[in-house]
């Protein structure tokens, strides 16, 4: 079974750019601009990444990965931002956040956090 990536990202583009990239991997993608909406999901199912923005309108991504950890423990919550040095993303790590990336970032990246080496062919 394919590894599945959710992405919760207010950034119409980057979720379009993701899953587009990771489908072709041949990864499961979900994508959702609603912070809300993608807790729900995160919750409800295991995936074997989450990529959380940290800047969203309603629901910051600090509040996204409380709220997932509280759920789901075993959650694997990757932060992505523009600023790295935002307080809300040392909050989320704090919460339990397996990492952050800056934006743009590269895709090996996230293969790492899904402990898979980047493909020849990717």
């Amino acid at each position: 079974m394919a590894k599945r990536i959710l992405v919760i990202d207010d950034e119409t583009m980057i979720l379009e750019t993701i899953k587009i990239i990771f489908e072709d991997m041949g990864y499961g993608v979900s994508t959702f601009s609603d912070p809300a909406a993608g807790v729900a999901a995160a919750c409800a199912e295991a995936h074997d990444l989450i990529l959380v923005d940290v800047r969203m309108p309603g629901m910051n991504g600090a509040e996204v990965t409380e709220r997932i950890k509280a759920a789901r423990t075993d959650a694997r919550i990757l932060i992505i931002t523009a600023f790295p040095s935002d307080p809300l993303a040392a909050r989320a790590l704090d919460a339990g956040a397996v990492g952050l990336l800056k934006k743009p970032f590269e895709i090996a990246k996230v293969l790492d956090f899904l402990g898979e080496a980047p493909r020849a062919d990717a």
